[in-house]
């Protein structure tokens, strides 16, 4: 018995070593220590808006590792937003930039009002494909 705890402490510690290594293949830190994290049952992404501060009616960029749960990139299909509230979406469709290794960039984006904006954030890896969303609040 003494023996089975130490292996089986061993044999813990190589998983957890093992899942790091894949958390690993795919960065969640996009610089400067700061931006949001969303995810789902299959799918990570990190983001985080260029410049740092969005202003109102002021063009920005959102940086983007999108990876599914087993450290894969994935593609970024598409990103929206809209205030759900007023019924109303960013009158421009941003472009996206693709960096490789599931970085992208979302050029264009402008939230022309103050209030709560909800992100979508389509995303695929092969067949599969999702829409997460994150709230931001723009003051």
């Amino acid at each position: 018995m003494r023996l089975l705890l130490p292996l089986f402490g061993l044999l813990l510690a190589s998983f957890a070593a093992a899942g790091s290594a894949v958390a690993a293949d795919c960065p969640l830190d996009l610089g400067r220590g700061t931006g949001w994290v969303v995810f789902s049952d299959h799918y990570m992404i990190a983001f985080r808006p260029e410049p740092m501060r969005i202003e109102v009616g002021e063009p920005f960029a959102l940086l983007f590792n999108v990876c599914t749960k087993n450290g894969n990139p994935a593609e970024l299909a598409a990103v929206d937003a809209q205030m759900p509230e007023q019924k109303r979406g960013m009158k421009v469709k941003p472009t996206i930039v693709p960096a490789g290794d599931g970085r992208y960039r979302a050029e264009g984006m402008v939230f022309d009002r103050s209030g709560r904006w909800e992100l979508a954030i389509d995303v695929r890896a092969g067949e599969e494909s999702e829409r997460l969303t994150h709230e931001i609040i723009l003051k």
